[in-house]
């Protein structure tokens, strides 16, 4: 089982970066987490600065297992970030990122053991694709499919014990030191395994935009476009709400149609163009809910 391999800084993973707008706070929380989880040692100066008699909460913190948890509904910039925080990680700590994804296969096919091993080859591999004078971060997308709830009573004994085998592996990063990362993305948080969870470092929720935050989204959106703020304002109030738009919808399906509306008429892109693709534009179902699946 190989691991797709992408090497921080890179010139389109910036622009992912940069490009995920309206969630400024999770990229500050991400990169402070991720800081602080592979670069110890700078933590462990503050300590001594501005704490030279001890802190008992920097003890337990400094103690966090290596795994940030993302969370939230498709479409909602959970893995557009985590393989992109690599570029700006890179320049705070002044050294390569290698961001390793793990292989959609890892559950295998249900033989026994099979899940399991998986998992422990998956990480023995990234431990030996860590850059010599770098840090990696090992991405497992759809973590649900590893670590569901133990407590479900469908849960199968192999998926009981591939969640048993992720937990073992990513203590043991937490262990030698290692210079990685894990960072899991899922769309259903809520069944991801409560000891995994309380295990994280970090677990940021990703919701779809609304009130300021949609209103934010859509001022960097319509930026280079004629429009006053009582248009904005109509804009947003025929924007769909049950359920919203995510990021990706407007910017990806919504603006991609105003563009391409203006450019087949070969004029410059204005606030109807945004308004005749909302009317035709339905947003994405919110997994999981059954009147919309």
């Amino acid at each position: 089982m190989s691991l797709q391999k992408i090497s921080h800084p890179s010139p389109l993973a910036m622009r992912t970066w940069e490009n995920l707008v309206g969630l400024d706070g999770h990229k500050q929380a991400l990169l402070d987490s991720l800081e602080l989880l592979l670069a110890p040692d700078r933590f462990a100066d503050w300590q001594r600065h501005h704490h030279p008699r001890g802190l008992k909460l920097a003890e337990l913190v400094d103690r966090s297992a290596p795994l940030v948890v993302l969370s939230g509904d498709v479409g909602c910039g959970k893995t557009a970030m985590a393989t992109s925080v690599g570029n700006p990680l890179s320049k705070r700590l002044d050294a390569q990122v290698t961001l390793l994804e793990a292989p959609t296969g890892i559950r295998g096919k249900g033989l026994v053991g099979e899940m399991s091993s998986n998992i422990a080859e998956t990480f023995a591999k990234a431990l030996r694709e860590v850059p010599r004078k770098g840090y990696a971060l090992l991405l497992l997308d759809e973590g649900d499919d590893l670590a569901t709830s133990r407590e479900q009573l469908q849960a199968h004994h192999e998926d009981r014990a591939g969640v048993n085998a992720l937990i073992k592996e990513i203590d043991s990063l937490a262990g030698e030191a290692s210079r990685i990362a894990v960072v899991l993305c899922t769309n259903r948080g809520s069944a991801l395994d409560p000891a995994l969870l309380r295990r994280a470092a970090l677990h940021l929720q990703f919701e779809r935009p609304e009130g300021e935050a949609l209103k934010g989204l859509l001022s960097v959106v319509l930026e280079g476009v004629q429009v006053d703020d009582k248009g904005l304002s109509r804009l947003l109030q025929r924007l769909p709400s049950d359920p919203p738009y995510t990021p990706s919808d407007l910017i990806h399906q919504v603006g991609r149609r105003a563009v391409l509306r203006a450019y087949r008429e070969n004029r410059s892109i204005c606030l109807a163009d945004f308004e005749a693709a909302v009317e035709s534009i339905p947003p994405t179902p919110v997994f999981g809910r059954g009147d919309l699946a």
